[in-house]
């Protein structure tokens, strides 16, 4: 007796019981799967240029550059290679020193910028990417801003990424797995008290937390590492009602 007692007061720790005759559970379930495709960002930014048209041409050349290093990652009907361009803006520009002070780069000058987005699922690639793309830049003399008129390329983290399909499946893999531990919890309840005239009065709608991509790492000087998995959890409250029971008095 004094094990069924204390089964039920630890489900009690994680749902609301009510004296009327109602217990409200929270179900919770968790699905993991391996990542499918990778993604790549490279942004090319031209600034501090006297005219527009200068700063759109050097920025669209290194662009291009970059584009013939990714393009023959693009091999199945589900990669693809995609270049948005930004807005030519004049403006000013500024930077920090050493001491974290601001100062003046150039005064409204012109600026551009392109990004080129990889989606692939040549993921054991993306290491030799990132090295193609670093030698382009270091080839063609613009790794970093040396000067105030400059064309350079920022290369950001590769994320890791499931397609939006399998994104939805693993919801509703989650979505059972809570049902699933919500009537696990309750039938602990229903044994040990043996409930009379019970029904499922109340269910919310589920919630979901986690991403189709993986989390990043922790420092961005790692060694861009593919994740195990992308997980994706599920919560579900149900409240079940049932005649009074003297269980607890």
């Amino acid at each position: 007796m004094r094990q069924g007692l204390l089964a039920v007061w630890a489900l009690l720790s994680v749902g609301v019981w009510a004296s009327d005759g109602s217990l409200e559970i929270t179900g919770r379930g968790t699905v993991e799967k391996a990542p499918e495709y990778a993604e790549l960002q490279v942004k090319v930014i031209s600034l501090c240029y006297e005219k527009p048209v200068e700063a759109q041409q050097d920025n669209a050349l290194l662009a291009r550059n970059l584009q013939e290093v990714l393009k023959p990652y693009v091999r199945t009907e589900k990669d693809e290679l995609v270049i948005t361009g930004g807005h030519t803006l004049r403006q000013s520009e500024y930077g920090a020193d050493d001491n974290g002070r601001s100062h003046l780069i150039c005064d409204r000058k012109w600026r551009t910028m392109n990004t080129l987005i990889l989606k692939t699922k040549d993921m054991d690639s993306v290491s030799v990417m990132q090295q193609q793309i670093l030698d382009v830049l270091k080839e063609s003399g613009m790794e970093s801003m040396t000067t105030p008129q400059a064309t350079y390329a920022e290369l950001l983290e590769p994320s890791f990424f499931v397609y939006p399909e399998t994104f939805q499946t693993m919801k509703k893999e989650a979505q059972v797995k809570a049902w699933g531990d919500a009537l696990e919890q309750f039938q602990v309840f229903y044994q040990q008290c043996k409930l009379s005239n019970v029904k499922l009065s109340e269910i919310s709608q589920p919630e979901y937390f986690g991403l189709a991509k993986s989390a990043p790492a922790a420092s961005e000087y790692l060694t861009p590492i593919i994740p195990d998995a992308v997980s994706v959890s599920a919560t579900w409250k149900f409240v079940w009602s049932f005649d009074p029971t003297p269980c607890f008095h």
